[in-house]
């Protein structure tokens, strides 16, 4: 009696449900019954690629393996042979093992495997060779086509972010079976939503947002609660402005799955960034926005330059009030012969009325007035210097090449220069291309950064302009996320003398004439427009620092 066992295996759920399985086994029962043989065993590998996983993954094929160690059978059979597995690198190894044990290899459909001659070995190998193409193949067919399909904007399954969910819209697929679309799923959007809106408005934290969106009871599609990273996820989530994207593959821009605007988005962007303990050294904001104290971020030291500390009187104090103080200075880390403290309240009504003041310029300076003709006259002028430089490299060039040709001519006696000659000028010829060259370079870049402000000229005048209006009336923690934004750095030396250094995409925004008419301010140096810099000393006299 020759004992039998049977593998059975399907790559995908698809053919599990279309009875694949099925089929197999009743063609290899069928075979074994006209060869009279006897089936011991039937194992079977449902959703396993034969491809992608390892034989030493497969549950089915140590089975076999360890039931041929022990005798325990004499035939395996499969419907075909590629059901063993489809790795060329793999696969023909484990069948011949097989045939080493002493085990006989037969498929439904293509015989008996043997390895009686070296030819059986080839053939052996080459027919795992072709499964192994062809499934790479039908790979490739298959993220094409979903590739396509995800650019088009179709869902084609997978994970669903939060903020969404899929649902049938009565799309069907080729085989007029339904398949589901993402739609906005409104809960959870006004989740995303606030979000967004805490950490831009007021700087809220993502652990501080993890902890209130749990206690409310908001749960991801797992059921887990939120974390800080979970909540760091959503506000890189770039799907939320309005695009499906999957892996390396973005949709077209789709307004039926957009939950949050552009400028949100990246606003937050900036946030996030700014964050990261990397970046510690040039952030301007602050990375907690919980305590009483209105500055945090970007507030320094005139003396020493390092970032300042707020401090809170506790309780038992001697003091009884808020200060802003030059920790290393305080502590004797450096050399800081600065003041060491200052009262908060003192700095922060300084810091308020600056800014107020900062603001109202913006409601009496047009736009198209101001920053949009210069930047078009600055990128008109970049185009002009680069094309002139791009000529004199084409130039340069060629000259190189006519006196590289010239070497030849030397060679042969009939040069007027001598190759010592030729040499020098050839090396000063290159030398003069590469300057072009770094030169057409440096210039593209500028014009590529004056291209992207003029792009985004609209975006920050409007957000300046509405800070000027929301100021006032503003809440500590939303006045705190302005100030940190408007300002790139905010020193503060001895006798309170305070110096703005305004972030320079508001910074264009500014009239300068205007602020010199209102300035009634001591105490504040506030640095101009880039043409002229004044700073307003302790005294209130006015002292030009020249160009900016």
């Amino acid at each position: 009696m020759q004992r039998v066992e049977c593998l059975y295996r399907v790559s995908t759920k698809g053919q599990v449900d279309h009875d694949d399985i099925p089929m197999q086994r009743i063609e290899c029962r069928k075979f074994a019954e006209e060869q009279g043989w006897t089936i011991i065993k039937e194992l079977c590998e449902k959703g396993v690629s034969g491809f992608k996983v390892a034989a030493e993954d497969r549950d089915a094929i140590q089975e076999l393996r360890n039931d041929a160690t022990n005798k325990r059978f004499d035939i395996l059979l499969v419907f075909m042979f590629d059901r063993l597995g489809r790795r060329d690198d793999e696969t023909p190894f484990v069948v011949e093992w097989f045939a080493q044990q002493g085990i006989r290899i037969f498929s439904v459909k293509e015989g008996e495997q043997k390895f009686e001659s070296h030819t059986d070995s080839l053939i052996n190998y080459i027919r795992y060779w072709q499964s192994e193409g062809e499934s790479r193949k039908t790979s490739v067919r298959i993220k094409t086509r979903l590739d396509q399909m995800r650019a088009e904007g179709l869902y084609t399954g997978g994970p669903v972010r939060f903020g969404y969910q899929a649902i049938e819209k009565g799309r069907l697929n080729k085989k007029n079976k339904p398949v589901k679309d993402l739609v906005i799923n409104p809960e959870e959007a006004a989740v995303i939503k606030e979000v967004f809106e805490r950490t831009v408005y007021e700087g809220a934290g993502s652990f501080v947002l993890a902890k209130e969106l749990n206690e409310r009871g908001v749960r991801t599609h797992s059921g887990a609660k939120l974390t800080a990273l979970s909540i760091n996820r959503m506000l890189k989530e770039r799907q939320y402005t309005g695009y499906l994207i999957t892996k390396d593959v973005t949709s077209p821009y789709m307004p039926e799955l957009q939950i949050i605007d552009q400028e949100l988005f990246d606003q937050a962007q900036e946030i996030v960034t700014q964050r990261k303990t990397k970046n510690a050294e040039w952030r301007n904001i602050p990375r907690q926005n919980g305590n009483g104290a209105l500055l945090g971020g970007n507030l320094y030291c005139a003396t020493c330059g390092r970032r300042m500390t707020s401090s809170n009187p506790g309780k038992g104090a001697k003091r009884d009030k808020a200060e802003y103080i030059c920790y290393m200075g305080a502590n004797h880390r450096n050399n800081c012969n600065g003041q060491r403290s200052y009262v908060a309240k003192r700095v922060e009504d300084i810091v308020l009325q600056a800014t107020r003041l900062l603001l109202d310029t913006i409601k009496d300076t047009p736009r198209d007035e101001s920053v949009e003709a210069r930047v078009q006259a600055e990128m008109k002028e970049l185009k002009y210097e680069l094309r002139k430089t791009q000529q004199q490299v084409e130039e340069a060039t060629k000259e190189q090449e006519g006196l590289e040709m010239e070497v030849s001519r030397c060679l042969l006696g009939k040069s007027n220069f001598t190759t010592a000659m030729l040499s020098r000028l050839i090396d000063d010829k290159a030398r003069e291309r590469r300057g072009l060259e770094n030169k057409a370079l440096d210039l593209e870049r500028r014009l590529k950064n004056e291209t992207e402000m003029s792009e985004k000229v609209a975006e920050y005048y409007n957000r300046f302009l509405g800070w000027s209006m929301e100021f006032g009336l503003a809440t500590i923690e939303r006045k705190r996320i302005i100030i940190s934004q408007l300002y790139k750095r905010i020193e503060l030396g001895r006798g309170y003398v305070v110096n703005f250094e305004v972030d320079w995409n508001y910074n264009q925004f500014i009239d300068t004439l205007q602020i010199e008419q209102h300035m009634g301010i001591t105490e504040v140096g506030i640095p101009m427009p880039p043409k002229v810099r004044k700073r307003t000393t302790q005294n209130g006299n006015r002292k030009n620092n020249g160009a900016a």
